[in-house]
């Protein structure tokens, strides 16, 4: 059971990569109610300095055995979700795990089922849900400012030509690629408007020099009476 509203919910970290030092960590830090205890890093401390009183671990492992851990974030590269969400659950633990939830529809279904059966709470982190520019745009759908909506197109105006070759996500191992790590904002963000579309269509490029995963995408949903791009 997780912790009363007096009480903090005690937390593990499961990476401090990028959204663990920027996202994460941040935002469970400022809020009362939460407590980080141990934060994993495989090679270094640097958590250690801003978080002098958390628990540096070096795998998943410590964060499952340590009995005080309530809630984990599994915030792992995204092939992983999967694998380091079941073993949590599986633990006993809460988890929340980073976007996209997993690789498959098959691997969700199965992680909920398990949640179900002990009883724990699982959700996934989709924080461009509070964004201001896409909070603007639901309050205007809600309201019908503009009347009847008959298209909507969002996109990410952002080309990056270098290649980080020693990034999981430039590898073509499942999980990379842009309609992975970017793309599954967009498309939640779609869901949360629109709700489960007719059908999906769907193409993917590699346009960058040496690309080895696909950087450019051109998804539409279709719906009965708005077109969605």
């Amino acid at each position: 059971m997780l912790a009363s509203k007096e009480q903090k919910i005690v937390v593990g970290l499961a990476s401090y990569g990028m959204s663990g030092r920027i996202f994460h960590a941040p935002l469970l830090s400022h809020h009362r109610h939460f407590q980080i205890r141990r934060i994993v890093e495989r090679r270094t401390q640097v958590a250690k300095t801003q978080y002098p009183d958390s628990i540096i671990s070096t795998s998943l492992e410590d964060l499952l055995q340590d009995t005080e851990i309530e809630l984990i974030i599994v915030n792992t590269p995204d092939q992983t979700h999967f694998e380091s969400a079941k073993r949590c659950l599986e633990a006993g633990k809460h988890v929340v795990v980073e976007k996209p939830f997993t690789q498959t529809s098959e691997q969700a279904e199965q992680l909920i089922r398990i949640a179900r059966q002990r009883k724990k709470i699982l959700s996934v982190f989709q924080n461009r849900r509070w964004d201001g520019d896409f909070l603007t745009v639901r309050h205007i759908l809600d309201t019908h400012i503009l009347g009847r909506l008959v298209e909507y197109e969002a996109h990410y105006d952002r080309y990056k030509n270098v290649i980080q070759v020693d990034s999981w996500k430039e590898q073509p191992a499942a999980g990379g690629g842009v309609l992975y790590t970017l793309g599954s904002h967009m498309l939640d963000q779609a869901l949360v408007l629109f709700g489960m579309p007719e059908g999906v269509t769907g193409h993917l490029k590699i346009i960058r020099t040496d690309g080895k995963v696909d950087d450019w995408y051109d998804i539409r949903l279709h719906y009965p009476h708005v077109t969605v791009n």
